[in-house]
């Protein structure tokens, strides 16, 4: 049987700061890091805001034959270091190249742009797109012809996997792309990795960076962000009778996984234990939660599940929270047929409030979100939280912190097509695994 599975770095920036203690200070506040958006002009869409990185993030300029350039590797590159910093990884880490692994989601690429041209194509006015006669091989050429993804910053995942594998000196790496729910899916990757035996210590990231006319402006189109243009900090409003949409973030967050006895020989800190992982599928619509919240629920069950409890084993949940009228419904049904009587029990955050949504980067967030939950016993406020709607019933933070015991915490990630990934992350005992 496979061993603990522990935490022992997290790494993170995003519109609340560049760093794990300038992020977290932003969550505890309750305030919201949301505002009027400056990469391009949002002149004539519905949405011009955003949660933007407020300052550059120092990194070196390459990564081995790799330039770090761009704010996709630069984000990534940054809370990558952060984690390895905070775990204690250097050159004198004595794990083999072979036994280190790499495990990263990223959400710039030509599926994405197919997508959401197709999406604009279809939304907006009659002949503003025509791509009726473009194959679908050709379609990012011809955007990139046509000019319509002029200023978007354009890189592959698998050159910022590739550049992460160089930093983690890893011998293993993949890359992972389920929209929304990519972050916890590149963790649960890894986490497998780790209890196959096939990884000593692996590097888990995600990361986004999709602030541009024309990713927002498909989105926009679909009618899925908010348009509370003339009040910005209050327009990402998760779980709110009030709110219209989300609100596009940016950055990214990382996690260093290791076997427990790898961390314990080399003298590691451990953070916490990544003790269960959930996936499911809603099996229902490309761009809509299933209604029912069938999906979501399966795989907060079989998070908890995996980390060997019950539904009353878990006291916290770090939700995927969108801010969308669809999404905050169907997840809160979803907590409540996965958790039963229990679910009046759960105290909940959602931190997209704070920093909208990182679409790749959301779930790793909220997962070094839930590590600092557990290590400072203590959950933050839902920004714009004011009011919840009426179909909205949990216990969700409001306001202030909350102090509270903290042994589980679960982790949402839903995305499009109905991809859901749960992590769920325990308080570390030592004796525990004696």
């Amino acid at each position: 049987m496979a061993g603990r599975i522990v935490i022992t770095g997290i790494g993170i920036v995003t519109a609340a700061g560049v760093g794990v203690d300038a992020c977290w200070d932003t969550f505890l506040s309750g305030r919201s890091a949301i505002d009027t958006l400056d990469l391009f002009d949002p002149g004539g869409m519905a949405s011009h805001m955003a949660g933007q990185v407020p300052s550059w993030p120092d990194v070196p300029e390459a990564i081995g034959p790799y330039a770090v350039t761009g704010r996709p590797l630069t984000f990534a590159v940054y809370s990558a270091l952060e984690a390895m910093k905070r775990a204690g990884i250097d050159g004198s880490l004595d794990v083999p190249p072979s036994r280190r692994a790499v495990v990263a989601a990223g959400g710039f690429d030509d599926q994405m742009i197919t997508f959401l041209a197709r999406a604009m194509d279809r939304f907006a006015p009659a002949g503003q797109y025509d791509f009726d006669d473009v194959e679908a091989d050709d379609l990012v050429n011809h955007l990139l012809d046509e000019g319509v993804l002029d200023g978007m910053e354009r890189y592959s995942q698998v050159q910022v996997m590739q550049a992460l594998a160089h930093l983690f000196e890893a011998r293993q790496a993949l890359t992972v792309s389920t929209a929304c729910a990519g972050g916890p899916t590149a963790i649960g990757d890894a986490v497998t990795l780790l209890r196959n035996g096939e990884a000593d210590v692996a590097l888990a990231l995600g990361v986004d960076t999709l602030i541009s006319r024309e990713m927002m402006g498909g989105f926009c189109n679909l009618t899925a962000m908010s348009t509370r243009n003339d009040d910005p900090k209050r327009a990402s409003r998760p779980f709110d009778k009030e709110r219209d949409g989300f609100v596009m973030g940016e950055g990214a967050a990382a996690l260093v996984l290791e076997r427990e006895e790898v961390a314990l020989a080399r003298g590691a800190t451990i953070l916490a234990e990544l003790a269960g992982v959930g996936y499911s599928s809603d099996a229902y619509a490309l761009t809509a939660p299933h209604p029912e919240g069938g999906g979501m629920a399966l795989s907060m069950t079989r998070a908890f599940e995996d980390a060997g409890v019950d539904a009353t084993g878990v006291q916290y949940i770090n939700a995927h929270g969108t801010s969308t009228p669809a999404n905050d419904k169907a997840e809160t049904l979803a907590i409540r047929l996965a958790f039963g009587a229990h679910a009046d029990n759960l105290v909940v955050s959602a931190s997209k409030g704070t920093i909208g949504h990182l679409i790749h980067g959301a779930g790793a967030v909220g997962a070094v979100v839930a590590v600092q939950t557990i290590l400072d016993q203590k959950a933050h406020p839902t920004a714009n939280l004011d009011e919840p709607s009426p179909e909205c019933d949990l216990d969700y933070v409001v306001g202030a912190p909350r102090d509270m015991d903290v042994d589980i915490a679960l982790v949402n990630a839903f995305g499009f097509g109905g991809q859901n990934t749960t992590l769920a992350i325990r308080r570390w005992d030592a004796a525990a695994g004696a």
